[in-house]
């Protein structure tokens, strides 16, 4: 019997090292790991992965509310890194790059816009995983 799903995001990995095909919607792209963990470096490794994530929704947010109230905003860089402190400790740093003619105070608007990224709120609130067999 097949189970049928309907997933936002589908992941898997067959026998190839560590290269691992993901799928949402039209979407498709590979994580894996680097060499030096036996993998193939064909992608992201997973953390650099959950990185991008936040960086991606912070830039949009930022774009998203500089569009709505017509600032001059040419470009949004977001660096993120994750630092491991501990197995159940860690620290994501992020950097925000605003490029354009921005008075002092919409830079700072924009800075406090990034904390309210829908993954930021994620990732700073409680999160609880349930794992099941399908």
């Amino acid at each position: 019997m097949t189970a049928v799903f309907e997933d936002k995001v589908v992941v898997s990995t067959a026998k190839t090292k560590y290269e691992t095909k993901i799928s949402a919607g039209k979407h498709n792209w590979i994580a894996d790991e680097p060499k030096d963990k036996e993998g193939t470096d064909l992608g992201p490794m997973p953390t650099e992965l959950l990185a991008s994530s936040l960086g991606a929704c912070t830039s949009i947010t930022i774009r998203m509310y500089a569009d709505r109230k017509e600032y001059s905003l040419d470009s949004v860089e977001v660096h993120v890194t994750i630092d491991k402190r501990s197995a159940e400790d860690h620290k994501f740093t992020r950097v925000v790059v605003l490029s354009g003619n921005l008075s002092v105070e919409q830079r700072e608007r924009l800075l406090s816009v990034a904390n309210a990224c829908p993954v930021h709120k994620i990732l700073s609130g409680k999160i609880e995983i349930e794992t099941t067999l399908g």
